[in-house]
């Protein structure tokens, strides 16, 4: 049971290395909302991150540096040193290597040695370097501030590993939040054998060492306890993500602009070029090319928006294959220009990082609480797949299925030419708030405690 206003709140240490300003939205837009909520709930939490006076290889700040502002006054943030180069660091090394043929030699040496080191021998990746700062500054935090629980989120992963070894110094309870899965994903499956055995054996260290392990998809809840028959079942506790219902109430007075003479397909994210972690257009630029060769009457009539990072190779493509007048990159937009881009489009897509068969992009709660135009998405079967479907949000079709994702577009856009254009209801999004998923979490808090 939740305390009463009239005790005293208890404190959760929340190790976060994600945090703003570094990254982009998606990687800590969680954690703030468990920070912004949780006092309300009897829990007063302090965060330990990384020193934010400057930026490192694996922590630019690219734009998350707003979500600070939702955090009270009170919430004490403690950073430490990351235990990696700063770009300014390394800016200066490339500076350095410039000089002549010698510092040359010497700085491909050493930052290809580092650079191997971080591959080969930081496990389960690079950001383990924090750990020993983490846990050093980590143990005086639970001590000096009477910290009750400890709640590490993660990826990456190595934030596992570090609420592991702070729970095993200060024997407090461990509560670990998986963002994303760790074993026998595409990441962990493109590792060398040796590797994936080490970082099984990490996780189940991890796992064996929480009072309880959070994840996000029911899914994901169901290959934790198959992989870990051993533990208790309820162990495993399903905390899904979702998006935060008070600040979409402005959209309401929002009258959708609907447009007449384009049907309007609108992305609202970043894609990205990566083996193990992409999100690729390359299936839906052959659906649209198709669409556009066996249905030429419906050239100028679409246009597809990518709000969010659209890389060069993707606007490449997109030009090789004809569609530079269809396919627009918006680049980052003012949070409240998408929600409105949102509202007014024909089409919403969402794409799944490819081979993830447990997640579901954060971004379908937001497309499903503003109530408008059906989904589109993009995935392998999976959470993602089963849930809009349960949901009845709008069709999911594989990533490289063009015939597929074809027909799904021109049914829709046939159907917005009628009287009754297809629209999905919120109805059921309120499970999904931010607040009632915080308040899931204080129950979880309060029975490890």
């Amino acid at each position: 049971m939740l305390q009463s206003r009239e005790e005293k709140a208890k404190k959760v240490l929340m190790v976060a290395r994600a945090f703003p300003p570094f990254l982009p939205v998606g990687y800590s837009i969680r954690v703030i909302k468990f920070i912004k909520y949780l006092p309300a709930l009897g829990w007063q939490p302090v965060v330990l991150s990384v020193d934010d006076q400057q930026e490192y290889e694996t922590l630019p700040k690219v734009g998350s540096e707003a979500l600070l502002s939702e955090i009270q006054p009170t919430v004490k943030i403690i950073r430490t040193m990351p235990g990696e180069p700063s770009l300014r660091y390394l800016q200066k090394e490339k500076e350095f290597g410039g000089k002549n043929f010698a510092t040359r030699l010497l700085v491909k040496i050493f930052g290809g040695a580092r650079r191997w080191v971080f591959r080969n021998i930081f496990l389960p990746d690079r950001m383990i370097t924090w750990l020993p700062f983490a846990v050093g500054k980590g143990r005086q935090v639970v001590k000096d501030e009477g910290i009750d629980v400890i709640f590490a989120t993660c990826p990456p992963h190595s934030s596992a590993l570090t609420g592991a070894v702070l729970k095993l110094f200060s024997g407090k309870p461990l509560v670990l939040d998986f963002r994303d899965d760790w074993i026998d994903t595409p990441w962990h499956l493109a590792k060398p054998a040796m590797v994936r055995m080490i970082e099984k054996l990490l996780e189940k260290w991890a796992v064996k060492m929480a009072d309880k392990v959070i994840l996000v998809t029911e899914w994901s809840r169901k290959a934790f306890q198959e992989r870990y028959p051993a533990q208790p079942r309820d162990k495993f506790i399903l905390i899904s993500n979702g998006c935060d219902l008070g600040e979409l109430e402005a959209l309401k007075s929002i009258v959708p602009v609907h447009h007449t003479a384009k049907f309007t397909v609108v992305h609202a994210g970043s894609l990205n070029v990566s083996t193990v972690w992409g999100r690729s257009p390359a299936g839906l630029f052959q659906a649209i090319q198709k669409l556009l060769r066996e249905n030429p009457q419906l050239k100028g009539s679409l246009v597809f928006k990518f709000a969010g990072d659209l890389p060069d190779e993707f606007r490449k493509l997109a030009d090789e294959m004809g569609l530079t007048d269809v396919i627009r990159g918006l680049g980052h937009l003012p949070h409240a220009e998408v929600l409105r881009m949102i509202k007014s489009a024909d089409l919403l897509l969402a794409m799944n990082y490819e081979g993830w068969a447990t997640l579901i992009p954060g971004k379908i709660y937001e497309y499903w609480a503003v109530g408008g135009p059906p989904i589109l998405l993009l995935s392998c079967p999976g959470a993602a797949a089963d849930f809009v479907c349960e949901h009845a949000l709008g069709i999911a079709v594989e990533p490289y299925d063009a015939d597929g994702i074809q027909q799904a577009i021109l049914q829709v856009y046939r159907q917005s030419k009628t009287s009754s254009p297809l629209r999905i209801k919120p109805d059921g999004v309120e499970a999904f708030d931010r607040k009632t998923l915080t308040h899931q979490l204080a129950q979880v808090l309060f029975t490890v405690s």
